[in-house]
């Protein structure tokens, strides 16, 4: 695949790739709005994002694996439909607890978006191209952090947070004529075989027994979680301290900046690295950073939203090594499962963001910033263990069938 055809695949394959994110980060500054809409607390308004990791990551499971064998196109647009019929349910939701059940529906449908771009990359691209193509990728979609609430921001502001889910609706639509008309199978015929249950299932058994990818995708997973903490607990904390919801959005500028820095900084120095390494540095980086946060809310008042910015910004650099090469690392490891492999990671990821995000909004009513920056510090350490482990294993993929 070479020039136009590539240049319109990559944005679509980056499209995919950031719907799952748009529905979760475009509505964020609108918390509060959601909160007070409701007349509900910070806690459950928390709880529709926490939720919503859990049926992101759990969908994830079955789609990927699905798609290994039935192929990427029609898994893909059964996700789709469901995204867009849950994005309008939300917007016409009239309780709280709807309105959860409905974040919920949406994040099973986007969970085919989210995962099946990966292994799309691994059909149509050759190996060596692979890295390459998930760090620009993944660079160009850590911009919705900033983008999509930046724009959600706006867009609650202008015209109430309902008008966040009509934008993601469009976009949805937009992706589903695309997918119909213009994405062809990527999946070889020859790789494609009947539905199975029981080989679904003996796959996962595989990948779970394998030290070096839950290593590995564990450190993939704290990383990112990292993130969804101070994602979720950005707003209240800055609400607080005065914030309107459109300020808020541009505090996530910075944050994606450090990402893309982090990544390019990673490419440069990636043929003197390797993998494991140059995942070892932005792990370093990233605990750095959440250190550095855990002492300034002990020791400092918090009075403005960049002494929350700067050592989110170390932890956001580090996800810059952590998650693009990372995510390619196994990928090319288990390319012969990679459907498989695209959903456990982001299973495993998703579930890591729900117990981390379910911990911090448990306590943010009480201990405020506080509630974050354990959190965060928690979920670090845990990287690094999760880092040791994979480090100490080689992957067992070609030695089985």
């Amino acid at each position: 695949m070479q020039g136009l055809q590539k240049h319109l695949f990559l944005t679509y394959a980056t499209s995919l790739s950031v719907l799952g994110l748009f529905a979760s980060d475009m509505y964020i500054p609108a918390l509060s709005s959601i909160r007070n809409h409701y007349e509900t607390t910070s806690g459950m308004v928390g709880l529709s994002l926490s939720l919503y990791m859990v049926g992101f990551g759990v969908a994830q499971l079955f789609y990927g694996a699905l798609s290994d064998q039935i192929g990427r196109k029609k898994p893909l647009l059964a996700g789709l439909g469901l995204f867009l019929i849950s994005t309008i349910g939300c917007i016409y939701a009239n309780t709280i607890e709807t309105f959860i059940v409905f974040r919920l529906l949406q994040s099973i449908g986007v969970g085919a978006a989210y995962v099946l771009w990966q292994p799309m990359i691994i059909d149509i691209f050759k190996k060596e191209d692979v890295q390459k193509i998930f760090t620009l990728l993944m660079a160009l979609g850590s911009i919705s952090p900033a983008v999509a609430p930046l724009v959600g921001g706006y867009l609650s502001k202008w015209n109430g947070w309902q008008t966040v889910f009509w934008f993601i609706s469009i976009m949805t639509m937009v992706l589903i004529v695309w997918t119909t008309l213009a994405y062809r199978e990527s999946l070889n015929i020859h790789a494609r075989q009947k539905f199975s249950l029981p080989k679904i299932i003996s796959t996962y058994g595989y990948f779970l027994k394998d030290h070096f990818f839950i290593g590995y995708s564990m450190t993939i997973a704290c990383g990112i979680t990292l993130y969804f903490v101070f994602l979720t607990m950005l707003p209240f904390i800055l609400s607080d301290i005065g914030y309107d919801s459109a300020s808020i959005g541009l505090m996530y500028i910075p944050i994606v900046c450090a990402f893309i820095i982090g990544a390019q900084v990673c490419k440069k120095r990636y043929h003197l690295n390797g993998d494991s390494n140059s995942i070892f540095m932005g792990s370093n980086f990233a605990v750095f950073g959440a250190g550095l946060l855990f002492c300034t809310s002990i020791f400092i008042e918090i009075t403005s939203a960049w002494q929350i910015i700067l050592p989110v910004s170390f932890i956001a650099f580090g996800n810059g090594f952590i998650v693009p090469t990372g995510t390619a690392f196994l990928m090319k490891c288990y390319s012969d499962k990679s459907g498989s492999c695209a959903s456990l990671i982001g299973f495993l990821t998703a579930i890591t963001a729900f117990l981390s995000t379910s911990m911090a909004s448990s306590m943010i009513d009480t201990l405020g910033i506080h509630s974050m920056a354990i959190t965060i510090l928690i979920f670090a350490v845990l990287m690094i263990i999760s880092l040791y482990i994979g480090r100490k294993y080689t992957p067992i993929a070609h030695s089985l069938a």
